[in-house]
């Protein structure tokens, strides 16, 4: 596997989000190693550039999922120490925008405000992963120090108070409008993720050129990734992918 794949892999790795770029994702099969710019953002940014209009942040939210499964979802928005629940819903999937702080410690774009990332869990995902990101949001907004939320995530997972993934955890990344790594273009591909004990993920012919099945595992968590490339964006529209998949060669 090249070295740009790897660090598209490690940002759509939810679990560190779900989705850690150091090179850009025009680099994809590049044969020639090309040296990653320095952060735009090597420091937080003021809160306020991480926030959205309500209303705005909901919509793209359910971007994330395919409307049969968003339109009854619970829809979570970032507030003032955390995220909080806009809508109510029914289904037992939880959709909201994720921030750059989803991805590992040393990622680049760890800070960049203008990476967006919509995503849908399903109920297994709910109960087993969403809580370490959650709180994660708590403490960066709190003012806590990458270092010292490093280390609380290690007594996390040394304590068990964090959990490897649940039997049949998926999230949807499908929004047309996610910013997976800025600046733009940044949206990738639409993609359905699933989750696995890092100790425990079993080989699904990922990470094969010319298979849109892709993996990775965090450098936080043990927990592997595993990515699985969809023809069409959760609006019903064909992917770069769909449209010609012979053309992309990942």
């Amino acid at each position: 596997m090249n070295t740009a794949l790897e660090t598209v892999i490690k940002i759509v790795t939810f679990r560190s989000c779900l989705l850690v770029l150091t090179s850009s994702l025009a680099a994809i099969g590049a044969t020639q190693a090309v040296a990653a710019p320095p952060p735009a953002y090597p420091a937080m940014a003021p809160v306020a550039q991480y926030m959205m209009d309500k209303t705005a942040e909901i919509a793209l939210a359910r971007s994330a999922a395919p409307k049969p499964i968003s339109d009854d979802a619970t829809i979570l928005v970032l507030g003032k120490v955390g995220y909080e629940t806009a809508v109510k819903g029914s289904n037992g999937f939880t959709c909201l925008v994720g921030r750059s702080w989803m991805n590992d410690f040393d990622a680049a774009d760890f800070w960049d405000p203008r990476d967006l990332t919509p995503n849908c869990w399903n109920d297994a995902a709910v109960k087993s992963q969403l809580g370490e990101f959650l709180q994660r949001t708590q403490w960066v907004l709190a003012g806590v120090s990458k270092d010292e939320m490093a280390a609380r995530t290690k007594a996390a997972w040394a304590s068990h108070e964090y959990t490897m993934p649940a039997q049949g955890t998926v999230a949807y990344m499908m929004s047309k409008q996610q910013c997976i790594h800025a600046p733009a273009p940044c949206n990738w591909y639409p993609h359905v993720m699933f989750f696995e004990a890092t100790a425990d993920a079993q080989k699904w012919g990922d990470n094969i050129k010319g298979v849109p099945v892709y993996s990775g595992a965090s450098d936080t968590d043990p927990v592997t990734t595993f990515m699985v490339v969809v023809p069409r964006w959760s609006d019903g529209t064909p992917s770069p992918y769909g449209a010609n998949p012979i053309a992309h060669k990942h």
